[in-house]
């Protein structure tokens, strides 16, 4: 899923929260955008237009989180917890070093697009201030655990035997990867 897939599209927050409010206090719980910068990768945005497209991703996150944490909706309250977006390239943008990048039509290289996957992170955290939410900084802890987790020229290695923490399908998180997401999100809610 995208984040237009929110409120539009699918609608997939109305059908996990049914209108009418929820007398219970509810904890939302979610990643999103990773499938967002993996589409501008894939169509290699140019600069102006991947920060054009972060910027109507994260206008449309803002709603869905204003959504969630709407007292109409949710009168007991609710806590929304959310992670930023990981990417498996470890801040090079080699789409091709994940070896079925292909399949997936991730080709080439995209570091022209770090303007708009930075823009997009900022505007994260903006949104998780101003609404009182919580964020989970996954980017951070995914960086050198992506395909270049053995490159000692990336800016994100973290040393020899680093654990790589993506699957085969380039994007998605392995076991590893979805424990260190989870343990993140645990240490979030406890604080």
């Amino acid at each position: 899923a995208r984040t237009d897939d929110f409120l539009m599209g699918k609608d997939e927050i109305a059908e996990c929260f049914p209108e009418g409010g929820d007398a219970r206090r509810t904890l939302v719980i979610f990643t999103m955008g990773g499938n967002d910068i993996a589409a501008w990768a894939q169509d290699h945005l140019s600069p102006e237009e991947a920060l054009a497209a972060a910027e109507e991703a994260a206008i449309l996150l803002d709603d869905a989180v204003a959504w969630l944490k709407d007292p109409l909706r949710f009168p007991a309250g609710s806590f929304v917890v959310y992670a930023n977006p990981y990417e498996f390239t470890d801040a090079t943008g080699d789409l091709e070093s994940c070896e079925l990048a292909a399949l997936a039509n991730l080709g080439g290289n995209w570091i022209e697009g770090a303007p708009a996957v930075i823009h997009f992170q900022e505007r994260y955290m903006e949104i998780a201030t101003r609404h009182r939410a919580d964020m989970v900084f996954s980017l951070e802890h995914f960086c050198g655990h992506g395909f270049h987790n053995e490159d000692p020229e990336s800016q994100c290695y973290r040393g020899p035997g680093t654990e790589r923490w993506f699957d085969l399908t380039c994007i998605h998180p392995n076991d590893a990867g979805h424990a260190a997401l989870a343990d993140l999100f645990i240490e979030t809610i406890d604080e």
